[in-house]
């Protein structure tokens, strides 16, 4: 521009007019409004190089990242942007701003930005992007009017909240997980701290007829009786949480409408110490069930005394029987011998007739044997007259007799204190596992040990037949292991059978000392 101006002075200097003069201070102002021009266009650039470079330092130096807009179209960027972003600095100059953000967010994230240019929304605003490699990442940003470069513009001050927006879903998730979880718990579980609800689940409407919103920041006191079993509980909970992570009892509680119901509470502290005396504990009515153990322990009990009852008469019938049989069968055998005695004395001359009262004799005395047998099998008289020991030494030869097993009894030389009723199922046990030895093992002998230890009569019968099987004694028609058991259950006893392969079969029995001590 300044060229030119000079060439047209030398064409007016080289051909005047009579309004030459005028022509010079036109050009001179020309010149001098060129000159102030230029002057301004160059204070303005410098201007607009000075925001620049401003901008450009304080977006720098800034932690998160800054851009500014023109026509949505990025017109600066700094690197922590380019660098979330997945671009370079130059390659999101003159980028559409919308471009990068995810379609499915455009047009939230756009009316959001209007509402804060316009002062309407005050709170920073979220939404997605997509980056330069594919990734989605989630942005938290800002937006300010400004001018730059002399134009309306917009500064966004932008945060990638990608691993926080991450973990708070995670959070959530896990906050949801949680409480489906304990909703998923048939039994009231709550969160105390210095004894007051942080949380419950929706059980404890169930359990306590609460609504879990109206526990939240009370007293647990609410679930107890009085104020002693709420500070007994109290107790009990920290003093073993203190030592250890989980503690369970069983407790009176109270329902919402007053009435009490039997918890079982389960408690354990949260975290590693109980500083802070957090607890979660969870209840369990068992109201019911210790109602209905109740009536089935008496049931039970009822039962045992029954069964205890009818043992009683069994054996005392047995005694009666055996006592008659020896008693009145056996006299009038022994008279029958004696008549056929007799009269075999007088009837020499016949032999015909003395062979026949001789072979009636013969069968008298087998007879005989026979009641004597069946009379101690019903009731041995040993047992009732020189007690359980004595009554098991005979037994013991008895079978070895019969069987041709052989029999080691390895017993105390002085009774055991065991009343009647109990010495009877004792000896009761043990003919029935000899009986079993002698029907199933194939033994070829057995040893049988008697002794008191402690508070207990202790009997164990050993044969080295071929061992019982597992199956075989969980056998529900297994009888006579049975039978056993429920003789020494009567008593508060319990018998213990264990077989092995080849190596033959132990039977273990335990019956408490004391007289008439029943489960």
């Amino acid at each position: 521009m300044i060229e030119e101006g000079d060439k047209a002075e030398e064409r007016d200097m080289e051909y005047p007019d009579s309004n030459s003069e005028m022509s010079e201070v036109q050009l001179l102002q020309t010149l001098s409004d060129l000159r102030e021009k230029m002057a301004a266009l160059e204070k303005e650039r410098s201007e607009h190089l000075l925001e620049q470079d401003l901008y450009k330092t304080l977006a720098n130096s800034s932690q998160v990242g800054v851009y500014i807009l023109q026509d949505r179209k990025f017109q600066f960027v700094n690197p922590h942007i380019a660098e979330y972003a997945g671009y370079r600095e130059e390659e999101m100059v003159g980028m559409e701003s919308l471009s990068l953000i995810h379609p499915d967010d455009r047009l939230t994230a756009r009316k959001n930005a209007i509402r804060m240019l316009k002062g309407q929304r005050f709170s920073p605003y979220e939404f997605r992007i997509i980056t330069g490699d594919g990734r989605i990442k989630w942005i938290m940003e800002t937006s300010t009017p400004i001018y730059y470069r002399g134009k309306r513009a917009v500064l966004g001050n932008s945060m990638n909240i990608t691993g926080q927006k991450e973990a708070r879903n995670r959070l959530e998730e896990l906050e949801a997980l949680e409480s489906s979880i304990l909703d998923a718990i048939p039994h009231a579980v709550v969160g105390l701290h210095n004894r007051r609800f942080i949380f419950a689940n929706n059980a404890v409407q169930d359990v306590f007829g609460w609504l879990p919103e109206e526990l939240i920041g009370r007293s647990v006191r609410l679930i107890y009786r009085n104020d002693a079993d709420h500070d007994e509980i109290a107790r009990r909970f920290y003093d073993s949480l203190e030592k250890q992570r989980t503690y369970s009892t069983e407790f009176p509680c109270r329902h919402k409408d007053g009435h009490e119901i039997i918890c079982l509470m389960r408690a354990s502290r949260i975290g590693e110490r109980l500083t802070e005396r957090r607890i979660v504990v969870t209840y369990e009515d068992i109201t019911e069930r210790k109602k209905a153990e109740k009536e089935l322990e008496e049931s039970r009990e009822k039962m045992r005394n029954l069964s205890i009852h009818l043992q009683s008469v069994r054996e005392e019938e047995r005694t009666r029987i055996a006592r008659e049989i020896h008693d009145e069968l056996g006299q009038s055998l022994t008279a029958f011998k004696m008549d056929l005695s007799w009269l075999g004395k007088r009837m020499t001359s016949e032999k015909l007739l003395h062979d026949k009262i001789k072979a009636m004799s013969g069968l008298v005395d087998r007879t005989i044997e026979s009641v004597h047998r069946i009379s101690a099998d019903l009731r041995p008289g040993l047992l009732d007259d020189l007690g359980l020991v004595a009554a098991m030494e005979w037994q013991a030869k008895e079978f070895s007799a019969r069987s041709g097993i052989a029999c080691e009894a390895d017993l105390e030389a002085e009774d055991v204190p065991l009343d009647k009723e109990p010495a009877t199922a004792v000896f009761r046990i043990f003919q029935e596992t000899l009986t079993n030895v002698a029907r199933h093992s194939n033994a070829t002998k057995v040893f049988v040990r008697l002794e008191t230890k402690g508070d207990k009569v202790i009997l164990e019968v050993t044969d080295n037949g071929r061992g019982i099987t597992q199956k075989q004694i969980n056998d529900p028609k297994s009888f006579g292991i049975m039978g056993m058991r429920e003789r020494a259950l009567l008593w508060g006893g319990d018998v213990q059978v264990i077989g092995s392969r080849s190596r033959g079969t132990t039977v273990k029995v335990s019956i408490p000392l004391k007289s008439g001590e029943k489960e």
